[in-house]
């Protein structure tokens, strides 16, 4: 987990952490890959956002990106071959991107969702839609992301599209209280669960069925 600005490291059930990381940037949103060796993470250097990968087992830390721009959000593929994260490095707006990770380095990185310029009469976010909240299904062939794609008011609604650039996406659940949406699914790849406010002032877990 991320704390003041670190990785930190913690045995369940114990109140004992070991820092991960150091330094005069701000580190967060970690993720583990399956196999235990490495931990991806976003890291704000006062410029930019860049993600970078430690090495469990040296305690070295290498970038991943390094295009100036926002990268969040990342997250290891089931197999953990490949990642799943959040870009502005096209056109300064937030897209969704994969990544093959080869030899501890990231290859053939694609945009996996368009370019769509909304028609809609949007007052508080871009005329361009935005992706965030990105996450693979279990058996890493689909991809979900909260988008506002055909929506005025709200961060948007939960997509799921197929894993490779060009696939058709449905939304599965919309309401206008995504703000934190950050969805995930369960170990089985049934159910979905999500963060809102829906009809309430604080933000409650809510699930449903993964397929919509």
């Amino acid at each position: 987990y991320s704390m003041a600005g670190s990785l930190w490291r913690q045995r369940l059930g114990t109140d004992t952490a070991q820092q991960l990381t150091a330094g005069a940037g701000y580190d967060y949103q970690p993720d583990w890959s399956p196999d235990g060796r490495w931990v991806v993470y976003s890291a704000y250097d006062g410029e930019a956002v860049e993600l970078r990968l430690l090495d469990l087992a040296s305690g070295e830390s290498q970038a991943l990106t390094n295009n100036s721009a926002v990268n969040v959000e990342p997250r290891f593929s089931p197999d953990g071959k490949r990642l799943l994260f959040v870009s502005t490095s096209f056109n300064q707006r937030f897209h969704i991107f994969t990544g093959e990770l080869q030899g501890g380095r990231l290859a053939n990185v694609a945009r996996l969702t368009g370019e769509n310029k909304s028609p809609l009469p949007r007052y508080y976010c871009s005329a361009y839609d935005h992706e965030i909240n990105p996450l693979w299904t279990r058996d890493g062939r689909e991809i979900l992301y909260v988008s506002n794609r055909n929506h005025i008011y709200g961060t948007g609604g939960i997509w799921r599209a197929p894993a490779s650039a060009g696939g058709v996406a449905r939304e599965i659940h919309y309401e206008e209280t995504n703000w934190k949406a950050r969805p995930d699914i369960s170990p089985d790849g049934s159910r979905l669960v999500f963060s809102s406010y829906t009809g309430r002032s604080w933000n409650n877990l809510w699930v449903m069925p993964a397929g919509g």
